[in-house]
């Protein structure tokens, strides 16, 4: 089964800096990092878009972008979504100097509040003011990202309810795209996977990893997700892939693994 997806790797918390990460991209063969805006070492301020390109041609790497994971653009806070709107701007404009083509955001479940028997979420109480302000803020984030040839990419999290209706409103939306997290997908019961094979069309790109039952992010083929299945689909539909395990040792089993299947 060989795949013409492209295939990537994140970030790893157990480096220091971008090139380290390029250089081990290179060395596995693989064709992208998925730089991680929460780590200070990936941010625009420690890194000019001119030496991001040195690397690109130096390892034969391209890059995507992780974008910080508390940024909640669902926030009924128009002051502070505003604000979070004003940082993709300023990040978008950076990424789109060395080329990046797509941008991965979370679509965050928000606050709860512990009741005695149950949480309760104040966006499944507010549903539909959350999936306003969620719809307004993408649709501005699109209108800067599209005219910089990037992609918004929403990654499934948390799935609840609430969760489920606001992705489902997402297909509707022109411009944007969804990222398949399929371990996270696992982790929920598969409660999202019906919406990304009822809309392939939306679905843009991929974070691949396994889970056992336990925890995700688990190394390729030791847990319930159905690899095989799901890069299948990632073919189908021109995907790019992120193998989203978290250390060097973990990815390097997973590229080993995914080489035997005669994947890569």
């Amino acid at each position: 089964m060989t795949c013409n997806c492209k295939f990537g790797m994140p970030t790893l918390i157990e480096e220091d800096n971008i090139e380290d990460n390029a250089i081990l991209c290179n060395e596995l063969g693989l064709d992208f990092v998925e730089l991680n805006m929460n780590l200070p070492y990936c941010m625009p301020k420690n890194n000019s878009p001119e030496d991001l390109m040195k690397l690109k041609e130096k390892y034969n790497v391209e890059f995507t972008l992780h974008f910080p994971e508390e940024i909640d653009f669902g926030c009924f806070y128009d002051e502070i979504r505003e604000a979070n709107i004003r940082l993709f701007e300023y990040i978008a404009m950076w990424a789109s100097e060395f080329g990046a083509k797509k941008i991965n955001i979370h679509l965050n479940s928000g606050i709860y509040f512990t009741l005695p028997h149950k949480k309760m979420f104040v966006y499944e109480k507010n549903n539909e003011l959350f999936i306003d302000k969620l719809k307004d803020s993408l649709n501005k984030i699109i209108a800067i990202a599209e005219p910089l040839g990037i992609k918004v990419c929403v990654e499934n999290m948390q799935v609840h309810k609430f969760v489920e209706e606001a992705f489902l409103e997402l297909c509707d939306v022109s411009g944007v795209n969804f990222t398949w997290d399929v371990g996270h997908d696992a982790m929920a019961g598969y409660k999202i996977k019906n919406i990304y094979l009822n809309h392939p069309y939306k679905v843009s790109h991929m974070h691949l990893h396994d889970y056992n039952g336990v925890s995700d992010h688990q190394v390729l083929f030791n847990g319930h997700v159905p690899i095989k299945e799901r890069i299948k689909f990632a073919q189908e539909n021109n995907l790019s892939v992120l193998i989203e395990t978290k250390t060097v040792k973990a990815l390097k089993e997973s590229v080993k693994r995914l080489r035997e299947c005669s994947i890569l």
